[in-house]
């Protein structure tokens, strides 16, 4: 269940997404020695900016970690990175009868291995249907913006 959570507050714009990459590369940088970094190129932030241009896809947007390629061959509705947005949710539906076509046409053409695909396919789309409209039902949960707690007192020079 914190899984789930996770992944919907962590949907964020992409600004911030570079806000917040850079903060953590300035943190690290500051807790590791110097020598160990150089500055980045602007073909590796272009490389960095286009890996989120192609998490894009039809139905919303994968959520494969930085750097990695599509394992999946973009067959995304049989990926377990691929978000769905309940506003795609009647193009699921067209996806679906297309989908049953094909089988159709399959099953008349004695393509068995094509079946099999079209089956594992309407599985993983009928599993997102649910998870989409479930997530699209639930309210959503304000965790307030973090604070950093004061500085606690110097037992050292006597106050507290």
């Amino acid at each position: 269940m914190n899984l789930q959570t996770t992944r919907g507050y962590v949907a964020v714009f992409n600004e911030d997404v570079v806000r917040h990459y850079q903060g953590f590369l300035d943190r690290r940088r500051q807790a590791r020695p110097a020598d160990e970094y150089r500055p980045v190129t602007d073909t590796e932030w272009r490389g960095f900016e286009e890996h989120f241009d192609h998490r894009k896809v039809e139905l919303d947007g994968c959520a494969r970690p930085y750097g990695t390629p599509c394992r999946h061959e973009h067959a995304c509705l049989r990926c377990p990175m691929l978000n769905i947005n309940p506003k795609m949710l009647p193009r699921l539906d067209e996806i679906e009868t297309d989908l049953l076509a094909r089988r159709a046409r399959a099953e008349q053409e004695g393509w068995l291995g094509e079946i099999e695909g079209i089956d594992l396919t309407l599985t993983f789309l009928c599993q997102k249907r649910e998870e989409s409209r479930r997530l699209a039902r639930m309210a959503p949960v304000d965790l307030g913006i973090p604070g950093i707690p004061p500085p606690l007192p110097d037992s050292r020079d006597g106050s507290l």
